[in-house]
């Protein structure tokens, strides 16, 4: 996603419509096109939500705990191939933290490769998880927030950071899951909702404003998560708002609306208002696609190609991918027409691996987690 295909795609965005039937055939997708020229097409396709099947063949059995894994690992590996200081985060990747023993599935330790492949794990609601509920609670509740406390204190331990996401809007609130999460030793941040979608306006600075520039992860006291950057206006109106703030780690999306963002903007978001250096992170979801992606193409749905599995029932536009499957892996890594590539190119320094859960839907067996 070089600085001439970008602007390739700003030239021909008034002439092509990308109208049905221009799509490439899988066998011979190369995904030619930056990562912006084919979002275009966003609203082509109406899939029909479908009944889960099972993505395997009939005996055929999967670790799809460790197949994730393994496709972090890849992620990481050619990401730090062309950047050695390339940041990798994994969002919902705590669980991923421990195995189990292959002589005794009841002991647990830690997954090395897996660990050493990521820099942080994002966590939403890590504070609110780990507080303790009802006395007469299920045990297997209690049992799950035990596991996820053991699992943060191993990715701890071994050098992982633990950026947590908390959500709530009254200063009384803000303020304890801050402190909650600093006194665990977490890098916070508290944000109005799920959307992701403006700064908070409390507190008025990051918390614990750090003046220094950054280096890696492990230094960072905050950070910002801004997943959807329409709100701000044009693209200049939110790298400046962005600019306006102290947090030491900024996550947004590639693309404002349907718009990526250029080397310019990235490099001015790299900058916080005191002119200290910062990371920027970019995300990336690595077990979905949708029909508004900018790789999406004419003809796709469930089943065609064969990494698209069943769509979402909260959002039928977007589907599961069998991320375990390499022609899916290969859109999103291995090449300059790659997905990551694309990051890469741009000069963020590094990424936020959404859907590191999505395991959980098939080894549930295709239930709604």
């Amino acid at each position: 996603m070089s600085l001439y295909t970008i602007k390739t795609y700003h030239r021909r965005q008034e002439s092509d419509k990308r109208v049905k039937g221009k799509g490439t055939p899988l066998l011979n997708m190369k995904l030619k096109a930056p990562l912006a020229a084919t979002l275009v097409a966003c609203a082509l396709l109406t899939p029909i939500l479908a009944q889960a099947q099972s993505p395997l063949a009939p005996g055929v059995a999967m670790d799809f705990r460790e197949s994730m894994r393994q496709l972090v690992q890849a992620i990481s590996a050619y990401g730090r191939s062309l950047n050695p200081n390339f940041v990798i985060v994994a969002e919902n990747g705590l669980d991923l933290v421990t195995k189990p023993d292959p002589q005794d599935d009841t002991l647990l330790f830690p997954a090395r490769t897996y660990i050493r492949s990521i820099d942080a794990v994002l966590q939403p609601n890590l504070v609110k998880s780990l507080q303790s509920g009802d006395p007469k609670e299920d045990p297997a509740i209690t049992a799950s927030r035990n596991q996820l406390a053991a699992n943060a204190q191993t990715a701890k331990s071994l050098g992982v950071d633990i950026l947590n996401l908390e959500f709530a809007t009254q200063a009384k609130d803000i303020d304890g899951f801050y402190a909650a999460s600093a006194k665990q030793g977490f890098t916070p941040f508290v944000a109005a909702s799920p959307i992701l979608g403006r700064i908070p306006a409390y507190p008025k600075s990051a918390f614990n404003a750090n003046p220094t520039s950054l280096r890696d992860a492990t230094q960072a006291k905050n950070f910002l998560y801004i997943a959807h950057s329409q709100g701000f206006g044009i693209t200049r109106d939110f790298v400046q708002a962005m600019s306006n703030t102290n947090h030491d780690i900024a996550i947004t999306n590639v693309f404002h609306g349907r718009v990526p963002l250029n080397k310019l903007d990235v490099e001015r978001l790299k900058y916080k208002k005191l002119g200290a250096r910062r990371l920027v992170l970019a995300e990336i979801d690595i077990s979905s696609a949708a029909t508004y992606d900018y790789f999406w193409q004419a003809g796709w749905g469930q089943g065609s190609p064969a990494f698209i599995n069943t769509a979402f029932r909260e959002d039928p536009d977007r589907y599961r991918t069998l991320y375990w499957d390499p022609a899916w892996q290969s859109v999103l890594i291995g090449g300059t027409a790659s997905y990551l590539y694309g990051i890469l190119d741009l000069g963020f320094d590094g990424v936020v691996l959404k859907g590191v859960d999505g395991w959980r839907y098939f080894e549930s067996g295709g239930e709604e987690q």
